[in-house]
């Protein structure tokens, strides 16, 4: 499997630096250091975003929003210092890391997301909306949780996605046992 590109985005030079320097002898990895840069080299080569979400110029919400308005599909994590809060629902992100980030984190994080790229749609979007729950479940309280409509929507959905993967299971596995049982 290729090395992935990363393109780590934080309008900290020093910090984004590390990160990508970090990154460097598994992956091919740049830095850049606004949310401008991150549009003009964001292309179908950039597999994984690592995205500041407050930058002076465009903020990770917007640079995520002009993304994927110009069709890029690649795998978006915001890394922050900004907690995260019922907006998460809102975005179209893999995962959701805050800040103080070490470097074991961002490997663990960067090759959890090269074994997801192997999966289909419907187990990647398992993936991401778990992740996504799992974050706000962590920051936010559960009387919270609880009253968000958008919350209750996002678990409906878990819910959905994971039907859909038993049933792919099971017609996969029912499929491997008529291939055996035939011989």
């Amino acid at each position: 499997m290729p090395r992935p590109t990363i393109l780590v985005v934080d309008d900290e030079e020093p910090l984004a630096d590390l990160y990508a320097t970090w990154l460097a002898d598994e992956y091919r990895s740049d830095a850049v250091y606004s949310g401008e840069a991150t549009i003009e080299a964001v292309d179908e080569s950039v597999d994984i975003v690592l995205l500041d979400r407050r930058m002076p110029d465009l903020t990770g919400d917007e640079v995520l929003e002009r993304l994927r308005a110009e069709g890029y599909d690649g795998w978006v994590v915001m890394v922050t210092a900004v907690d995260p809060g019922l907006d998460l629902l809102e975005l179209d992100v893999h995962d959701y890391l805050t800040k103080p980030v070490s470097r074991s984190q961002l490997v663990r994080l960067v090759e959890s997301l090269r074994v997801r790229n192997r999966f289909d749609d419907s187990r990647r979007e398992h993936e991401a909306v778990s992740n996504k729950l799992a974050t706000l479940e962590d920051e936010l309280d559960a009387e919270d949780l609880a009253e968000a409509g958008a919350y209750r929507q996002l678990e409906g959905r878990l819910r959905e996605v994971g039907d859909e993967l038993a049933a792919e299971t099971e017609a996969a596995e029912e499929r491997f046992e008529s291939l055996y049982s035939e011989d």
